[in-house]
This record gives C-alpha cells, sequence and structure tokens, in this order.
C-alpha cells in the first residue's frame, strides 16, 4: 500500500499530478473519489473543494500551480516525520551553497541551490512544512561576505543563527559543497545575534567579475562597483551583467 495518493475527479490536475508524483520517484496510487480513503495511505491529495468536503487530516487541497510545494511538503513530512522537535539546518555557503538538515538529530534531507538568495526561502518551507518547536541555523564562516548575507536574512525573518568554523569540515573536495553542509549542521557553533555588515573582499569581487566574463561568453567584464552590489545580494549577476550590457549600448 502506498502511503500517497490522488483521490480528485479534476483530470488536469490528476494528470499533473501523476507526472510530478513520477519524477519525484514517489510510490503512490490512485482512488476514485466514490471509494474510502484506505488504512495505510497517510495523504491523499484533491482539490480544495474535495479535501475541504471530505473532512480528512490526511489530505492536502492542491490546485495546478501548487503541485511542486504539495510534493515538496509531503516529501518534507515524509522524510522528517510528522511531530518534529528541532530542526538542525547546515549551510556550506558559496554562489551555489550546500543545505542539509537533522530532524531531531537524524539526517534527513541535503541539496545544493543554484543560487545564495533561494537558500533562506528552502528553509522558510522545510519550516512551514514541519513546523518545529525549535530550529537552528548554522552556517560556516568560510565565504564571509555570502555567509553574513545569509546571516542578516535569517535574522530578519526571526531564525536562530549560528556560525560554524569552516577549518573544522573539510571534506577533502573544496567542490563537495552538500557533504560539507552536512557537517556543519552537526556542529555546534557561535551565536549571531545582530545584523552583520557586508564587506566584500577584493578576491570576491575580482572572481564575480571572472563569473561575468563567463556568463557573458567573453562580451564584458562587470566593473568593481556592479561587483559589489552582486557580492552584497543587491543586483544578482545577470542583472549586473545586463546593467553593464545597456550602459554600454546606449
Amino acid at each position: 500500500m502506498s502511503e500517497v495518493a490522488v483521490r480528485t475527479e479534476d483530470f488536469r490536475l490528476a494528470y499533473r499530478l501523476f507526472a510530478r508524483l513520477r519524477s519525484s520517484g514517489l510510490e503512490f496510487m490512485q482512488i476514485d473519489t466514490s471509494n474510502p480513503i484506505p488504512f495505510g495511505v497517510n495523504y491523499w491529495i484533491g482539490s480544495h473543494a474535495e479535501v475541504g468536503l471530505a473532512n480528512d487530516t490526511r489530505g492536502i487541497g492542491c490546485d495546478i500551480g501548487e503541485i511542486d510545494a504539495v510534493i515538496g511538503s509531503i516529501i518534507h513530512r515524509m522524510s522528517a516525520g510528522e511531530k518534529v522537535q528541532r530542526i538542525c539546518f547546515g549551510i556550506d555557503p558559496g554562489p551555489r551553497p550546500g543545505l542539509a538538515w537533522l530532524a531531531d538529530g537524524r539526517p534527513v534531507g541535503s541539496m545544493q541551490l543554484e543560487s545564495v538568495d533561494a537558500v533562506v526561502d528552502r528553509i522558510s518551507d522545510i519550516l512551514r512544512d514541519l513546523t518545529p518547536a525549535e530550529s537552528v541555523v548554522r552556517i560556516g564562516d568560510g565565504v564571509r561576505t555570502i555567509s553574513s548575507r545569509i546571516a542578516n536574512v535569517c535574522l530578519a525573518r526571526g531564525l536562530s543563527v549560528q556560525f560554524v568554523d569552516e577549518r573544522s569540515t573539510s571534506t577533502g573536495s573544496r567542490h563537495d559543497h552538500i557533504s560539507s553542509a552536512r557537517l556543519i549542521c552537526s556542529l555546534e557553533g557561535v551565536p549571531v545575534t545582530q545584523r552583520l555588515q557586508v564587506i566584500p573582499s577584493k578576491g570576491e569581487v575580482r572572481e564575480i567579475q571572472r563569473r561575468s566574463r563567463r556568463i557573458s561568453e567573453g562580451r564584458l567584464t562587470i566593473p568593481s562597483n556592479l561587483a559589489r552590489s552582486v557580492a552584497v545580494g543587491r543586483l544578482t549577476l545577470n542583472e549586473a551583467v545586463e546593467s553593464h550590457l545597456g550602459s554600454i549600448n546606449r
């Protein structure tokens, strides 16, 4: 018996749920709306109206625009359990940060994000899904500009933040951000309670300029003032490249 089921008369919703559930690797079953929910099904998905009429706490209302969020929520709850007391997040900072998390001391998830800004949004999604009594975000202190940016956003959202000494989290591969994030989330760090000043180093500015050449396929290198804006989070790298390209073409 699958833990997850689709139970809806909305054909378009059902079709898209089937495709997304298959791509996520979740086993699922389809239940006719005229039949009761079998024992052993812990989560079933239907339209908001169908779930409201069923008055069943296992039901999760969904529309087509919410499919990814609903399935992500189910995955989080299946991996961590329904009554999580404490979640510890670990972040290995960088342009593509690594993120890992423990639920009551048990490893339940990890991933690499495509941008700095996405990492706190993902943490917020997980906390919304699992609603733990307590949580802490532990951030490696190796890339101080990025780690400070992430810490400031976490503090602004009311999260508990710690900095972890990254010298104790080396995995033997400087590109293995996920493994480093797993180590970071398991280590006690130094609490961060006040907003931090974000001052990019010359090396960070040069690295952002190098990346601007790569994504523009060698057409341009953004100036240092735009690179600093990217480093502190005022612009994305793509926005900075577009801005500089526009100034050249004027």
